[in-house]
């Protein structure tokens, strides 16, 4: 499962939101018109720690495996206080014994980062409460692919003529 579909899947849970009001970043999002708690998780800043591929000559495999750091932002905005009041849940949900065994499960590590922004001055006349809390997930991904190794390419046949 994706980091940030296992940081979503916490924070609905953990503030007990509706799942349509925790979102992946999705450039084609529409905010919702009510004065409720939206939350948007997206990828700011992707960084490869190392990668390895091997060859499993018992099933003919090539696993390639990459080591991700990956800084996401979690943005909580309310036009009421609602983001206000609850942001210091989102800190909390990040620590929080399912939080725990969703990273176990899924052999993530979740780290928060920095301090929370409050950007509700980027709404100007809006009124919007809007804050960021940045995280850093580190995970490790495994993709297998199914080769043919180079001992198992047919032989050349003479052509005689």
């Amino acid at each position: 499962m994706e980091p940030d579909i296992i940081l979503a899947d916490i924070l609905t849970e953990e503030l007990s939101l509706d799942p349509t009001r925790v979102v992946v970043y999705d450039q084609n999002f529409i905010p919702p018109k009510d004065d409720l708690i939206y939350i948007i998780i997206a990828l700011q800043t992707p960084r490869v720690i190392g990668s390895n591929n091997r060859f499993d000559p018992d099933n003919d495999k090539e696993i390639k495996t990459i080591s991700l750091s990956e800084t996401y932002n979690i943005e909580i905005t309310s036009k009421n206080r609602n983001a206000l009041l609850r942001y210091p849940e989102v800190v909390t949900a990040l620590t929080s014994t399912y939080s725990q065994q969703k990273q176990e499960e899924n052999q993530i590590a979740i780290f928060r980062t920095l301090q929370v922004m409050d950007l509700s001055f980027i709404e100007g006349g809006s009124s919007l409460h809007r804050y960021r809390i940045p995280v850093i997930i580190n995970s490790t991904r495994i993709i297998e692919k199914v080769i043919t190794p180079i001992d198992k390419f047919q032989s050349p046949e003479e052509a005689i003529e």
